[in-house]
């Protein structure tokens, strides 16, 4: 930044281009709280519902809602509340000793209740505040930590918050000094005194979880270097005093050195004192500097300063923070109490490269009100000034500021913060709010909106009969003075027009060559020939002298200026040059070279097309073509005396103030122009005078119900009216637009289509449903019915999505209305597919649906019928009428997604084949999760194999499904025996319990040390181990459940005078016996002698020889039992 030529300086956030200076205008704020449309709402990213909301600002709702404890805290303590909101994504309240901490977005699911964490601080005779808490992030963790200090200085830290009694204090030694900040840098937090002490607080995780608290101190021989630096005594404890007084900690990151790229500056710490002083710490250098001198220079630079001298101007610091690598802004207040009372504030740019401090800008700043020092909140295009009770933008260099003053609704700004690059404010009322600025260029330069004009060039009687001006005009003279592109396609236009078709040729190839390429956006031509159609359509009248506008520069030729006094003949003359242009644009092979370009970077913000995208500029020119249609039919609408237009040309003028010229708006003040005068000449804003009638505000319909009905009624008129227009003109456009598709139209707060759509819904909604008058209701209705039709026709262009939500956001009211028919006849032109399901599903008209099946078979109704039904839990109506009717297209629909596996079961359990129907239970059995889901689908499963076995070709199908079936029952009856125990212990005794995987149940059987299991028991584990597809697995299990039953006896207590009596008292050899009663492979399950001898569940008992001796002595029983009944 540097100074200008005038003395004043150029500001960080100066807009690129000047805006008119208007003073302050306090806005105040609006209601628009909970029920804002989303076409209302900006489209490029996500909005939240709308608190406050200025031209320049919106705030509105961002992240989770605020946790109940949190909202408690706000609205019931007794003392101070202070907020504080960090990068890390968290927010947190301080009330006393309680610190209440919550995330500001969900980690998961956006429905989940946001809980907040509670905190408690150390004891202290002062008063707790936010700036001396932090929550980080350390590494690794997945819940941050939290550090918090007293104003006396003793050091709390919670290794997580979720964690609250796990905590270490230790107490820094700071001589009596009051802590005032904690501020996070890349080595760990800085503590800040308000005497401008500094303690690094670094954490240590080694053992128990503490801090380490280290106090700042310059290196020793730092005096001796170069700068000026000065000891302690001097500043580094400051005595406390108000120039002494910390006012803000900036850290500034670390850079690169150009010189050797690989080394890397440490972080700068910045301290401000009220004074203004400034303390730098610098690496391993300390630098301090007294600002009060060059910023008194800089604002007698800038023509700020009081009157008077400058030594006896008070200064202060008020807020401060980083802007950029080595750079400061400071908000700072100034005022001569000798000489006036008047405060006055501006933001300086300090550059702190190489440990100096110099003040590189400085630009004044407006405040609403100066009962409350200020803070600020640096935003990308503007400062954003704020106090408890207002929160204000302001332009740079300009009297313009804009504020919200939320003390109206009884609410406090508690706080405001930069985080991941979104401007964060806190609400006492409503908790974390976001802030939008407008784009200042938006602000500036209105760009096309949705208009209309005829292509078409005019007839020779029309060309020369008429009070044109450009006639008049010299090519010669406008040729030799012009510089631009824009002046010179102006001259070979105006060359056009006087006959002289080489001179225009020869002009138009030299200024624009045929390119080797064609570029592919934002081609000079693009813009030169936009530019020329937009100052064509808003020149002022030549032959009207109230009319008095410097015309800037010479260049500045007025192309579409009338002579004519009357505002109709004026408009029709301004169609006639658009007209006359557009046809020098074909005769000189202008127009077909015509590319695209990118919308909203100097217009209004995406009448044509949304921001940043990239449109045809034919359709560019025919959005001017659209406000030209517009203009006119509103004009005719005027003159004609039509109810409302006078309204909303007062209220379009009043919006045009902000950005007029300074000559309209003294003419407006004293009367000379009227409004009607004003919003006409300017026709490329014809669009925001549409948006003026959509929105202008009715009678109260709860007062009085029939004048807002006829408020609602006019409206939807006039509109109706105009936008007809501007659509017959889009219809003449659409062959010359070269086979580009039609721009979508903006939805959005200042887009037209969402203004209509919302006078539209009010209309509907309000003002009809509360009218008692039956006449004037039906009137309303049709009248309302006719704006949709167009709104809908205009909305087709719109992405997919989008337009299905436009389009039942417009039908929808009449069905709530009982409107079905209306909304019947809108939802078949547009084919909103849903709506007409549902109408005829509410009604019970399923005939209907069925021709609305037949009618539009081609374009998947019969798809969204299915499917729409299903969602909505209409299953029978479904499989039952609409999916039996539908035959094999139904079957289609069912099969092509596995999620509807279980109504296409449904489906061929009842219409066929059965065989079918049995697989796919089966399917569903194998799949199912639940004890009774599986016992369900395999019973019905089988009764479909035991009904399909007539079926042709129905035995070669069943099998498989037969056997899944099977299984699954088998598993199930499994699982219903277990012991009760068993199932008590693991949670399956529960009415749907899920069913166990058979590996675990036999683990359950394995680890279970109930007395109650017997044999039978562990003959069921056994049994289990058949449905293990694994041989090596179901081996290995076998193996423990052996093991587990002979654990479960006391074989030490065995009798060894009589071992074949001692068998039959164990339960091992007990289940041996009944293995082979039931019929089992005694030799297939029993596992080998020497498997179990050297099992690990087995170690203790194996070292006892009675357990060897039984164990052998049951196994020779075993073999010789087997050798006898082979031998037989």
């Amino acid at each position: 930044m540097e100074f200008n030529s005038t003395g004043g300086m150029k500001s960080p956030f100066s807009p690129r281009v000047r805006q008119s200076i208007t003073g302050r205008r306090p806005i105040g704020l609006t209601s628009a709280k909970k029920n804002q449309s989303k076409f209302m709402q900006t489209t490029d990213q996500q909005s939240g519902d709308i608190i406050y909301k200025t031209p320049m600002l919106t705030i509105e709702t961002y992240g989770m809602p605020l946790p109940v404890m949190v909202t408690e805290t706000l609205t019931f303590a007794s003392g101070d509340v202070s907020v504080r909101m960090s990068p890390c994504g968290w927010c947190w309240v301080v009330a006393g000793r309680r610190v209440l901490a919550w995330p500001r977005e969900a980690a998961s699911s956006p429905a989940a209740p946001t809980a907040a964490r509670e905190l408690t601080l150390p004891q202290t005779d002062l008063a707790h505040k936010a700036d001396l808490v932090m929550l980080f992030y350390e590494e690794g963790a997945q819940m941050p930590s939290c550090i918090g200090v007293s104003p006396e200085g003793v050091v709390r830290y919670w290794s997580s918050v979720g964690t609250e009694g796990a905590y270490s204090d230790v107490s820094c030694e700071l001589a009596g000094q009051e802590c005032d900040r904690l501020t996070e840098t890349k080595e760990g937090l800085l503590l800040a005194t308000t005497t401008c002490t500094l303690v690094k607080i670094t954490t240590s995780n080694e053992g128990r979880p503490t801090v380490v608290c280290q106090t700042l101190r310059p290196p020793s021989g730092w005096l001796g270097g170069i700068g000026r630096r000065v000891s302690l005594l001097f500043f580094g404890s400051m005595p406390a005093h108000a120039d002494t007084k910390l006012v803000g900690v900036v850290v500034l990151p670390g850079t690169t050195n150009p010189e050797n790229p690989e080394e890397e500056e440490e972080e700068c710490i910045a301290l401000v004192a009220g004074g203004p002083l400034l303390q730098l710490w610098c690496g391993a250098e300390v630098h301090e500097h007294h600002l009060r001198r060059p910023l008194s220079e800089a604002f007698a630079r800038a023509h700020l300063a009081p009157q008077g001298d400058l030594n006896s101007l008070e200064m202060m610091a008020l807020d401060v923070h980083a802007h950029g690598p080595r750079s400061l802004l400071l908000l700072v207040a100034a005022v001569n109490v000798a000489r006036s009372p008047e405060m006055r504030y501006a933001i300086a740019h300090i550059s702190v490269e190489g440990g100096g401090a110099r003040v590189v800008s400085l630009c004044a700043l407006r405040v609403p009100r100066d009962d409350e020092a200020p803070r600020c909140l640096p935003l990308p295009t503007r400062p954003l000034l704020y106090t408890s009770s207002y929160v204000a933008t302001v332009l740079p260099s300009s009297d313009k500021c804009e504020y919200v003053d939320v003390s109206g609704e009884e609410d406090r700004v508690l706080g405001a913060a930069q985080c991941a690059g979104v401007a964060l404010l806190f609400s006492r009322k409503h908790g974390v709010l976001r802030l939008r600025m407008a784009d200042v260029d938006a602000d500036l330069h209105h760009a096309p909106s949705i208009c209309d004009s005829p292509m078409g060039s005019p007839c020779p009687s029309d060309m020369y009969d008429g009070n044109l001006s450009l006639y008049e005009i010299d090519p010669h003279e406008v040729s030799a003075m012009s510089t631009d592109a824009v002046g010179k396609l102006k001259s070979a236009f105006l060359f056009h027009v006087r006959g002289a078709g080489a001179a225009a040729a020869r002009l138009a190839a030299e200024l624009f060559p045929p390119p080797a390429a064609p570029p592919a956006r934002d081609a000079p031509l693009d813009r030169t020939v936009l530019a020329v159609a937009a100052d064509m359509l808003d020149d002022v009248p030549a032959g009207d002298p109230r009319w008095k506008i410097r015309s800037g520069a010479a260049t500045r030729v007025a192309l579409g200026s009338s002579a004519a006094l009357q505002t109709a003949a004026q408009l029709r003359d301004k169609q006639r040059a658009f007209a006359l242009f557009l046809e020098f644009l074909r005769a000189h092979g202008l127009w077909r070279r015509l590319g695209c370009v990118s919308v909203g970077e100097d217009g209004d913000v995406g009448e044509v097309g949304e921001v940043g995208e990239v449109i045809s500029t034919q359709w560019a020119l025919c959005g001017l073509a659209e406000r030209l249609a517009a203009a006119r039919g509103l004009q005719r609408l005027h003159a004609a005396g039509a109810p409302l237009l006078d309204a909303a040309l007062h209220a379009a003028a009043d919006a045009e103030r902000d950005d007029a010229e300074e000559e309209v708006v003294e003419a407006l003040r004293n009367g000379s122009l009227s409004p009607a005068d004003v919003c006409f000449r300017r026709v490329t804003r014809a669009t925001r005078l549409l948006r003026a009638l959509a929105t202008l505000p009715s009678p109260p319909a709860a007062h009085d119900a029939r004048a807002a009905a006829l408020h609602a009624l006019h409206a939807c008129s006039a509109l109706t009216t105009v936008v007809t227009e501007m659509h017959k003109c889009r219809a003449q456009w659409a062959q010359w637009a070269g086979g580009a598709p039609r721009p979508a139209p903006a939805l959005g707060p200042r887009a037209t289509l969402s203004a209509l759509a919302q006078a539209h819904k009010r209309a509907v909604s309000q003002c009809a449903r509360r009218c008692e008058d039956a006449a004037l209701r039906a009137q309303l209705l049709e009248g309302a019915a006719a704006l949709a039709d167009l709104l809908l026709a205009d909305a087709q262009a719109l992405p997919a999505a989008r337009y299905d939500d436009l389009r039942a956001d417009i039908i929808r009211p009449y069905i709530e209305e009982g409107q079905i028919e209306r909304a019947a006849v809108l939802a078949e032109k547009f084919k909103d597919f849903d709506l007409l399901i549902e109408m005829c599903v509410q009604r019970n008209d399923i005939e209907r649906l069925y021709g609305y099946i037949d009618k539009y078979s081609d374009e998947g109704i019969a798809e969204k019928a299915y499917a729409w039904l299903a969602s909505r839990g209409h299953s029978a109506l479904l499989l039952r009428r609409v999916a039996a009717r539908g035959g094999a297209r139904a079957a289609a629909w069912l099969a092509a997604a596995p999620a509807r596996r279980g109504l296409r079961a449904l489906h061929h359990l009842a219409a066929g084949p059965h065989a079918l129907a049995a697989r796919l239970y089966a399917e569903l059995a194998v799949d199912a999760d639940t004890v009774d889901r599986v016992t369900t689908f395999a019973s019905i499963a089988k009764l479909c194999m035991v009904a399909c076995e007539g079926e042709a070709g129905g035995a070669g199908e069943v099998g498989e499904a037969w056997r899944a079936a099977e299984a699954r029952l088998a598993l199930a009856e499994q699982q219903q025996a277990l012991p009760r125990a068993v199932a008590l212990q693991h949670g399956l005794d529960a009415p749907g319990a899920r069913l166990a995987h058979p590996e675990e149940l036999v683990q359950m059987y394995i680890d279970s040390d109930s007395p109650s299991l017997t044999e039978y028991d562990y003959k069921k584990a056994l049994d289990l181990t058949d449905f293990v597809p694994d041989m090596e697995r179901r081996d290995e299990l076998r193996l423990r459940v052996w093991c587990a039953c002979i654990r479960r006896d006391d074989w030490s207590q065995a009798r060894m005078d009589a071992p074949a009596d001692a068998l039959r008292d164990i339960m091992f050899f007990r289940l041996i016996d009944l293995v082979h009663l039931m019929g089992g492979d005694v030799e297939l399950l029993l596992p080998p002698l020497d498997d179990i001898l050297t099992a690990r569940e087995l170690a203790d008992l194996v070292s006892d020889t009675r357990f060897r001796f039984l164990l052998k002595y049951g196994y020779q029983c075993v073999l010789s039992h087997n050798d006898d009944v082979d031998d037989q």
